[in-house]
């Protein structure tokens, strides 16, 4: 299934703040918008039995901080059911709900819509600047990784074995029984949460590091 990557311009063109003193108290705050993303991500994917996992930057700032990064653009989860998550049934119905789905640089991801009815998520939204056409315009979004179960890979009972996309020398153990904290909501996500996090940002994790 493929998804238009010209749709990215039904994306709101939000000016929200990554200021490292921002909260996902905050409305003006990007880390807000990546919140409430987040929120609904997780009530739609239960509604329809979808699994997924926390991982890579936003797993980093729940072990971390508790909360997201707020200087991060994105919010990273791993799917399991790519397919059926592109189906027009289920990006229509993310629309209805004020999100869009769409692909930048070879990855599914989602937005908040233009259109949203929801004023919290589009109170930084400049409606005289022209619609985002490419992903380094747009704000707050939510990357959607692929998650690959490895088959007759030697685990415990409960816990099997997956690569997940765009790291595949890399492999993440989920028995989708682990939970983070984020502001105090708990999320699925890997096992070997050490392990991922060494791997992707160095035994120094627990550091701040503000992005060049």
């Amino acid at each position: 299934m493929h998804i238009e990557s010209g749709s990215i311009n039904q994306c709101a063109f939000l000016t929200c703040s990554h200021s490292p003193q921002c909260t996902t108290q905050n409305q003006t705050c990007c880390a807000y918008i990546l919140k409430h993303s987040l929120l609904f991500i997780d009530t739609f994917f239960k509604h329809h039995n979808l699994s997924y996992v926390i991982i890579y930057g936003t797993l980093l700032g729940a072990v971390r901080n508790k909360t997201i990064i707020p200087w991060t653009k994105d919010i990273d989860i791993g799917i399991l059911n790519r397919k059926y998550l592109l189906t027009k049934k289920i990006r229509d119905e993310l629309y209805q709900h004020g999100f869009h789905l769409f692909e930048a640089v070879g990855l599914p991801r989602l937005c908040v819509h233009k259109n949203n009815s929801n004023t919290m998520l589009l109170a930084t939204q400049d409606t005289r600047h022209k619609p985002p056409d490419s992903i380094y315009e747009v704000q707050a979004y939510i990357d959607l990784y692929s998650v690959s179960k490895i088959n007759d890979a030697q685990t415990t009972s409960n816990t099997s074995l997956f690569s997940v996309q765009s790291s595949s020398s890399h492999q993440s153990l989920i028995s989708f029984q682990n939970r983070i904290t984020i502001d105090e909501q708990t999320f699925s996500t890997i096992d070997n949460i050490e392990e991922h996090l060494v791997y992707f940002y160095t035994k120094e994790y627990m550091h701040d590091i503000v992005p060049k």
